[in-house]
């Protein structure tokens, strides 16, 4: 029974379950991470985007990326990873760890509830 409790929540991945490091501090669209991530450094927040790849090649480092350049770095989530599939708009919350030219990473991070209420802040 116990490995079904944990089981279960891995395989939620971006399909509805929550980070548990509290309520975001604030909700984007991917669009405008790059100019609101920065003052949320160390932060969780919650971004929507459309998956432009998904990366499970290193068990280790699993990885989603949004359009407009979002990182999400999924750790040894590779089920919950896997659970974002290419050409959809999903919902995740993550800590804010990098916002450089290259774009914005959220680490550790990991799928919300598309159910959950958002209301993202616009630039």
């Amino acid at each position: 029974m116990t490995g079904l409790a944990i089981l279960f929540p891995i395989l939620g991945g971006c399909r509805g379950w929550t980070m548990d490091y509290g309520n975001p501090a604030a909700q984007f669209e991917a669009r405008d991470a790059a100019t609101l991530a920065p003052v949320y450094m160390g932060r969780k927040v919650s971004v929507r985007g459309r998956v432009t790849a998904v990366d499970i090649s290193d068990p280790d480092r699993c990885t989603v990326r949004l359009q407009h350049a979002v990182v999400a770095n999924f750790g040894t989530f590779k089920a919950a990873a896997e659970a974002c599939t290419v050409g959809t708009v999903v919902h995740l919350d993550g800590i804010v760890r990098a916002v450089d030219a290259s774009g914005v990473t959220l680490a550790p991070a990991f799928g919300r509830d598309p159910q959950a209420p958002f209301d993202p802040i616009r630039r």
